[in-house]
């Protein structure tokens, strides 16, 4: 009665448990293989172990951090939540280039924490025009589209006040000690 028109159920279906099952070991696999990929990535970038191997762990350490927030607030994850947690694993490897380009960076002579303040602004934008976006989502959202907009923004809230402050002082000490 509250629907402005008139509906009918054209089909009804029933998706087995079974089959749920395997579609979130598709997406755990999927999540392993990204960060895979991703570490790839940044090795090549960068050939250099002492980079590659804190941004892997820097990721890896992101996506623990948020599974154990949605432990700790009793939310269950369905299949957007956990896409959400392979968007912040791309979008947190981003940000961890933004950083470590510009701390390597030779154009400019300023001093490493002031490479860091810039890398840092770089930073703050791009999440925050990614928690902007999401926003939409978590207001209007429809079932899955909410979980997704929540992951991502819980990922990039972490991110930020968290994993992106440890890496960039990894960073300090490794680049210190060269």
């Amino acid at each position: 009665g509250a629907l402005p028109t008139k509906w009918e159920i054209v089909s009804l279906n029933y998706i087995s448990p079974k089959l749920g099952e395997n579609f979130l070991q598709n997406v755990l696999i999927a999540l392993a293989m990204s960060i895979i990929f991703v570490s790839i990535i940044i090795f090549l970038r960068y050939r250099n172990l002492k980079i590659s191997i804190p941004a892997l762990l820097t990721s890896f350490s992101e996506v623990l951090i948020l599974l154990g927030a949605s432990v700790i607030m009793n939310w269950n994850l369905d299949l957007a939540s956990i896409a959400g947690i392979i968007v912040l694993v791309g979008t947190g490897v981003d940000q961890q280039i933004m950083i470590i380009d510009e701390t390597l960076s030779k154009k400019e002579v300023l001093s490493l924490k002031a490479k860091l303040k810039r890398a840092f602004f770089m930073v703050f934008a791009s999440a925050g025009t990614t928690i902007g976006a999401m926003l939409p989502l978590f207001g209007l959202g429809f079932g899955l589209l909410r979980g997704f907009a929540i992951t991502t923004i819980l990922g990039i809230l972490i991110a930020i006040l968290i994993t992106r402050p440890a890496f960039s002082e990894m960073l300090q000490i490794l680049l210190k000690e060269e």
